[in-house]
């Protein structure tokens, strides 16, 4: 026991002194006021009762004065603030693992728990709750990403208990790997550790990870649900055609994992704004409904064009008609989310003097809104040549056409926005730039979107202007002699320079000029050629960025908040453990960017059939947590009422002062039954 108040010594003398000087209260005698009455014989009577009673009275005294010295002594015990003392070294360190992976959300067969993460934390907090003043205990979360949730090694059972209330099933994988490599950390010059494994069992190389749990401590892994079937959505997105931006399809994957023939129904259905998860229990607008049948173990791909849509959000689901009596005890994957993003037809002015060839590579999109002008055109001209500036405010891209090398001299003077150099002058060109004869093209940067799906490698040019001072992130394709394609991104450009004309070289008779020219305008107006499809959950994304946003701020479909993410080369970096869709946010001023899509589509994951596996540890445990008495045969009653108050209350002091307020109501309460009867 010790003292977290006053010590002893310093209270004795005043609980004596104050022992004293109540007694010689009690001691003294009231002296009676003489009075004068008419006739002594009336208070005789009275007198010889009261001298019968004296020895009531003396005993009524005696146990006021003892009821004063008990209250006296508590208050000196809540000053002394006694507190059992604590034994530093713990007798057990337990690190409990929950497995929070998607698989935990399937049914675990079990009435007292519906599901497998249930279990887990049912088992996990008898785990605490059996605790013994001098264990310790720490928690993990195992998912897509391992961590130590409780902090470090503690024996508050309230504060362990609130952390498996935040823990919750992630659409995501478990690594075991880690958590174990986590749990051995954690493990290491700890006395007597004791490792519990909660899970499904859902996981691979058992015998690889087993040989490193600690030699030291002593394990247990506790399973939960039996191997069956299960469908799934093995994929589910929405996709722009490439030569058509205003038109779609959406595609569509399920897969029956029982071992039996199974009918199912499949509904694509349009969410509205104000919905970043698919909630069954609201009415949605069904955009289609098919009725699908899958042998066992297959799967079924559907393609659905010209759809009408009411919303730019779409959700999948997927629920079993046939057998009536089968059960899928994993819904979790019967979910899936897509977005059609949003396109706008780019405003193109092209200065021609009348290239065919351009032209029709232009107008065979007819996502493009094109205006043709002459070099001569009044409107475009200022006092020096090409107002580059006046065009660029006026439309979306402007693509200044030099291929027959009578192009007026452009004003590039304080402009911003997007543009296409084609066979730029020397002195016009944004790059520096020589002119040479018959380039042999050296390589292509097929990483580049504008290269996407180009193969230029043996084009012939007759003569053209190569580039220098283009870093390699920005080259698009290099001659021996230099660069001849390249592009530049600033905070006000966005722009590409082709350095050769289109009509003196063989690119015109080729298929690659319209698909240069998707490339180069999608690049300019951040359009991603690649088709749209949602990120799989449990995975780093490298999500683009429109714009030249320095920060973001991402809200997940929970609506919690990641702020201000940095944006490095145009991508910002964000780990995905919830299906639905995420909004992209300017940090400033809260204005959307953008929204994508994420969805849990992992077959190793959904795939529940799989015999759970065992880790094998070098120490079985024989007498876990669970199996001990939370009170030992030595605690006292007093330590046991106690334990019954809260957390924060749970100290003698407390309880002496609670005694103390009570003997003084009482006494209150009976001196004054005048005032209550």
């Amino acid at each position: 026991m010790i003292f977290n108040g006053y010590t002893p010594e310093a209270i004795l003398p005043y609980l004596i002194g104050l022992a004293v000087i109540i007694a010689i209260l009690y001691l003294l005698k009231v002296r009676r006021r003489a009075v004068a009455v008419p006739y002594i014989g009336l208070w005789r009577e009275v007198l010889e009762k009261s001298s019968h009673r004296r020895w009531h009275d003396w005993i009524k005294r005696f146990i006021s004065y003892l009821i004063c010295i008990l209250i006296i002594g508590l208050i000196a015990l809540a000053l002394l603030d006694p507190r059992q003392e604590e034994d530093n070294t713990a007798h057990r360190h337990a690190i409990i693992i929950v497995d929070a992976s998607a698989s935990m959300a399937a049914d675990s067969g079990r009435e007292e728990c519906p599901s497998r993460f249930s279990c887990a934390i049912k088992d996990a907090r008898e785990l605490v709750d059996h605790m013994r003043p001098t264990d310790r205990a720490v928690i993990i979360e195992a998912s897509g990403i391992v961590s130590a949730v409780s902090g470090p090694f503690q024996s508050d059972k309230a504060a362990l208990d609130k952390t498996l209330s935040t823990i919750a099933v992630r659409s995501t994988s478990m690594d075991m790997h880690k958590a174990i490599e986590l749990a051995s950390h954690l493990a290491q010059d700890r006395e007597n550790p004791e490792i519990y494994l909660l899970t499904d069992g859902q996981f691979d190389n058992a015998d690889e990870i087993s040989k490193i749990l600690p030699r030291t401590a002593a394990f247990e892994q506790r399973n939960y649900g039996t191997p069956s079937g299960n469908l799934s959505i093995e994929a589910f997105n929405v996709r722009r055609y490439i030569a058509n931006r205003l038109g779609f399809e959406v595609f569509f994957k399920a897969h029956n994992g029982f071992e039996q023939p199974v009918t199912a129904r499949m509904k694509i259905m349009a969410l509205p704004d104000s919905e970043s998860t698919f909630d069954p229990e609201k009415d949605h607008d069904i955009i289609v409904e098919k009725t699908l049948t899958l042998a066992s173990g297959s799967s079924e791909l559907r393609l659905y064009d010209n759809l009408t849509l009411s919303s730019s959000r779409m959700a999948a689901t997927l629920e079993i008609i046939d057998p009536s009596d089968l059960v899928d005890p994993m819904p979790i994957d019967n979910i899936a989310y897509a977005r059609i993003p949003d396109y706008a037809k780019p405003d193109i002015a092209c200065i021609t003097p009348g290239n065919l060839y351009l032209e029709a590579a232009l107008l065979l999109n007819e996502n493009y809104r094109v205006s043709f002008m002459k070099p001569t055109d009044p409107d475009i001209l200022g006092d020096g040549g090409i107002d580059l500036k006046k065009l660029s405010a006026n439309h979306d891209i402007v693509i200044l056409d030099n291929s027959y090398r009578n192009l007026p001299h452009v004003q590039k003077e304080d402009w911003e926005g997007r543009a296409i150099f084609i066979n730029p002058e020397v002195e016009d060109s944004p790059f520096k730039a020589k002119t040479v004869e018959s380039p042999i093209i050296e390589r292509v940067n097929a990483k580049h979107p504008v290269a996407r799906w180009l193969s230029l490698k043996n084009l012939n040019i007759s003569k053209a202007n190569v580039f220098s001072g283009v870093p390699n992130s920005d080259l698009v394709m290099r001659a021996i002699e230099g660069p001849l394609m390249a592009t530049r991104k600033t905070n006000s450009q966005r722009f590409l320079a082709i350095g050769f004309s289109l009509v003196e070289s063989d690119l015109i008779f080729r298929v690659g000029l319209p698909v240069l020219f998707i490339n180069t305008i999608d690049w300019l107006m951040d359009e991603n050629a690649e088709p749209l499809r949602g990120y799989p959950t449990g995975n780093a994304w490298h999500v683009r960025i429109p714009g030249d946003l320095a920060h973001v701020d991402v809200i997940r479909p929970d609506g919690s908040k990641l702020q201000s993410l940095p944006v490095y080369d145009g991508s910002a970096s964000i780990y995905g453990e919830m299906s639905g869709f995420y909004r992209v946010q300017r940090p400033e001023t809260k204005d959307e960017v953008f929204e994508f899509a994420a969805n849990f589509s992992n077959m190793a994951e959904s795939d529940l059939s799989q015999t759970p596996s065992m880790l094998q540890g070098r120490i079985h445990l024989k007498t876990t947590l669970s199996d001990l008495e939370t009170e030992d045969e030595e605690t006292s009653w007093i330590i046991r009422l106690l334990s019954k108050l809260p957390v924060s209350s749970q100290y003698l002091w407390v309880l002496a002062l609670l005694i103390a307020m009570g003997m003084l109501t009482v006494e209150w309460l009976t001196y004054h039954r005048r005032w209550t009867v």
